[in-house]
């Protein structure tokens, strides 16, 4: 896993049709909650998923990872999924920043 670069981005939005995303920040064991219907819904029929979550160094990746599974679960089997993590030093130890972007929709 690594950091979500240009060419990352321009993977993802090389898939034509509409766009949605997310960006917020949340307490790391709200996250699922954070997702509204209309987005869960979107992921089994977008073509392209960047998602980058930035969060604490003491984090366990174990709740990550949980979250990548559920979100593989939601998507359909062809998407494309670019799956990104930064470690930042100076946030909460509680707190996930996070991007979602579907493509293709």
């Amino acid at each position: 896993m690594e950091n979500t670069d240009w060419a990352d981005y321009k993977t993802i939005l090389s898939h034509s049709g509409k766009i949605k995303g997310l960006v917020g920040t949340c307490k790391i064991d709200e996250f699922i909650d954070k997702l509204d219907e209309s987005l869960i819904n979107s992921f089994s029929k977008a073509k392209g998923i960047l998602i980058n979550f930035k969060f604490h160094k003491n984090q366990s990746l174990s709740m990550i990872s949980d979250y990548m599974d559920k979100i593989n679960d939601l998507a359909h089997v062809e998407a494309e999924i670019i799956f990104s993590t930064e470690i930042i030093d100076n946030i909460d130890e509680e707190i996930l920043e996070y991007e979602i972007i579907l493509t293709g929709l």
